[in-house]
């Protein structure tokens, strides 16, 4: 059996993310490691949703501006994931200090994107005019619900030449856009890339999740014991990833570093969780062993965290076992769900995006809307936000369908041959 080559360090160089806290980084980052909450009900536009989920909380995200190289007649043509999507990859190459539109001279970077609903909020303004007068529904409307749209946007925006990837495996998207990126790096095809996922709300999900009995209508409580289901988010984070040669020869200074990525898939059901989580497990100890650190090298977990009774329970008896056998105590734990709310295909890049900030400033974000922790959910939760100095960190990301992803960040290029020590939560 062939064995898999080290996984070298990619240095992240810039990010962009837009949350419910805000429309920039510093804004959701600001938000977020305070524990601010800000979800409220939805405010849909153009297509309105049953009476019995007006009340229904949701981590909404403010009017996204219009770039001021974007007329503003096309940019009101633009689905929303479209939207939010340049807006970070825009804030993402300003951070980098990378130009807004690579040349022919320059090397080709690649994009690798992940979304869901794609165009779906377009499609159900399309829908609520066209049941009133079909003669005035705007067709265009419709061309934005392919998935490619948003991909397509960006790699002729900023001159991409590189391979581009989308993926549409949900809750894990942009986690498995991140590794495929790093991937891409790997293997020499190229040295830079755009990775990420971005995420709109629209009434499908707010009624799909509704029907399967999974919505937490005052907002969710990841590991609680009384956790009544999730919050649906919308949001976007970029990040810029580059072979660590290319970062260093133009002089970049990384943010932080992805020292491990793995995938797996049970295929267990097409919703539930495996109640086992074998192969959940797998993907954390696969990432570990890319990175070739031992569970007690790790110094934050930033969980999946759902709010949903089975993920929550299935993903803490995950890490109990993972780090059971650590040397010293299992590393602090927390979901910044309720922060950000689930933001489906762009929840790995916007948690990716949280543990590379929660490294580079030395706080542990909150696992927010904790009252009474379930006893079952035996993990040292962080309770408030915590100034700590951590070097490595590991984000978890599980979705329908047995997908699982755990990615792996370190603060320097080597990490330290034993974890940080840890201070009381």
């Amino acid at each position: 059996m062939n064995q898999q080559p080290p996984f070298v360090p990619i240095a992240v160089t810039g990010i962009g993310m837009i949350t419910t806290q805000g429309l920039t980084r510093s804004a959701s980052w600001a938000g977020i490691r305070s524990g601010v909450e800000t979800l409220r009900p939805w405010e849909p536009r153009g297509a309105g949703i049953p009476a019995s989920l007006a009340t229904v909380r949701v981590a909404q995200c403010p009017p996204p501006p219009c770039p001021k190289n974007i007329p503003l007649h096309l940019w009101r043509l633009l689905a929303r994931t479209q939207q939010l999507a340049c807006l970070c990859a825009d804030e993402a190459l300003r951070s980098a200090a990378l130009p807004e539109k690579f040349s022919r001279q320059d090397a080709p970077a690649g994009c690798f994107l992940a979304t869901s609903v794609c165009g779906m909020d377009q499609s159900e303004q399309y829908y609520a005019v066209y049941r009133r007068d079909r003669d005035r529904a705007p067709p265009a409307h419709m061309r934005r619900l392919q998935p490619h749209e948003t991909l397509a946007l960006l790699a002729r925006r900023h001159h991409l030449a590189g391979p581009c990837y989308l993926n549409l495996t949900t809750c894990v998207g942009s986690a498995m856009a991140i590794g495929a990126a790093c991937d891409a790096i790997h293997s020499g095809k190229i040295d830079l890339a755009l990775a990420g996922g971005t995420e709109a709300l629209c009434r499908l999900i707010l009624t799909g999740f509704h029907s399967l009995r999974l919505l937490a209508a005052d907002g969710c409580r990841p590991f609680d014991r009384n956790r009544p289901g999730i919050t649906v988010g919308e949001g976007a984070a970029i990040l810029v990833l580059e072979s660590l040669e290319h970062a260093y020869r133009r002089g970049a200074r990384p943010i932080g570093f992805i020292r491990g990525f793995a995938a797996t898939c049970d295929a267990h059901h097409i919703t539930k969780p495996d109640p086992g989580g074998v192969y959940a497990a797998a993907a954390i100890t696969g990432a570990l062993a890319a990175a070739r650190l031992a569970p007690d090298q790790i110094d934050y977990v930033n969980a999946h965290g759902t709010g949903t009774r089975d993920n929550d329970a299935v993903e803490a008896r995950v890490l109990q076992q993972v780090f059971r056998t650590a040397t010293r105590p299992p590393p602090p734990v927390s979901s910044t769900k309720r922060l950000t709310g689930h933001t489906f295909a762009a929840a790995g890049a916007i948690e990716a995006a949280i543990c590379l900030l929660a490294l580079a400033d030395g706080l542990l974000p909150p696992n927010s809307g904790l009252r009474d922790p379930d006893p079952a959910c035996d993990l040292p939760l962080v309770r408030r936000p915590t100034a700590q100095a951590i070097e490595t960190a590991l984000s978890c990301n599980f979705a329908f369908g047995g997908n699982n992803t755990a990615l792996v960040f370190s603060k320097t290029r080597e990490a330290p041959a034993t974890g940080a020590t840890g201070e009381s939560l």
